[in-house]
């Protein structure tokens, strides 16, 4: 059987690998978010014109 300080060793490992994924995540969903605002804020001119035959 493990020893204690092994056994929190790996959960302290595991616990930093879980909690750089889900940083990681909320990172980019904010980022991706505010990309998002920006580009409703300032749309493209040639995107949103009628095109004139």
């Amino acid at each position: 059987m493990a020893q204690p300080d092994e056994r929190m060793r790996r959960i302290r490992r595991n616990n930093w690998i879980v909690f750089a994924i889900l940083a990681a995540f909320v990172v980019a969903v904010f980022s991706y978010s505010f990309l998002h605002i920006g580009r409703e804020a300032r749309p493209d001119p040639a995107a949103s014109a009628p095109a004139r035959p």
